[in-house]
């Protein structure tokens, strides 16, 4: 199952509530399983946003065809890239290239999450937060939102002076929920970690967990959740089933 599978098995969430709100009172897994936007109450746009991200994940189009797509679904609807109002207004030029890129982002590590087998698991025991993409102005408090994320759990299986973390810490948790205050996070325990971020994760070698201590030469890690289906996994696999996919396609 690749990433535009995996946005096209989402279901939509009309909502006339805002982010905060959004963050407030639905829970994060109903989130991380649905195509939704906020102050959205159109089934019918969110349908074309989870078709059109998904074409844009499968490489079938393109970001400024995407957005195009969007737009002239927007502008039916009464909505106008000048009406101002920034992130606020649906069809703003930022905001609507914030919903294709973070849908893509998102499909992304959904997908290599299901494909962590044990074997996976063994050669590469940890992810390494870096920049993958660069930004016209790159957040510059990463460092404060490890440190926060990592004493919110004991830095358990992770590095403090480096955003180096076993797979199943719960350090990924802390840091996608924005422990510490941040509040343009959202909620998921993988990338992006914030709106917007053009950081990502690399596979860490075994060799290098075991120099670093987070590991002994014989130690396996567990999958994420403590070794049981994580939030993701158990959403892809109750579409997957929902909808008849078969083991082959998580290959």
């Amino acid at each position: 199952m690749n990433a535009a599978d995996i946005i096209r098995i989402k279901d939509l969430l009309p909502t006339a509530m805002g982010s905060d709100e959004l963050r407030e009172q639905v829970a994060a897994d109903i989130l991380r399983r649905s195509v939704f936007s906020a102050r959205m109450e159109s089934a019918r746009y969110l349908a074309l946003v989870r078709e059109t991200c998904a074409q844009f994940a499968d490489g079938e189009i393109n970001q400024a065809k995407a957005m195009e797509e969007l737009m002239g679904e927007l502008e039916r609807m009464g909505h106008s890239p000048r009406d101002g109002g920034g992130l606020s207004n649906p069809a703003s030029l930022a905001r609507l290239k914030l919903v294709v890129n973070t849908q893509r982002q998102m499909a992304a590590s959904c997908a290599r999450l299901a494909n962590q087998t044990e074997g996976v698991l063994h050669q590469t025991p940890a992810w390494e937060l870096v920049r993958v993409s660069g930004r016209r102005m790159p957040r510059a408090d990463w460092a404060a939102r490890w440190a926060a994320a990592g004493a919110s759990c004991g830095f358990e299986g992770a590095l403090q002076d480096r955003f180096l973390a076993l797979k199943d810490s719960p350090i990924w948790q802390a840091l996608g929920d924005g422990t510490g205050g941040w509040r343009d996070t959202l909620g998921n325990p993988f990338p992006p970690f914030a709106f917007g971020s053009g950081m990502g994760w690399v596979g860490v070698p075994r060799a290098d967990c075991v120099a670093h201590g987070l590991i002994n030469e014989d130690d396996e890690v567990g999958r994420p959740e403590g070794g049981s289906l994580s939030p993701v996994e158990r959403e892809i696999a109750e579409a997957a089933e929902r909808l008849g996919f078969t083991a082959e396609d998580f290959a």
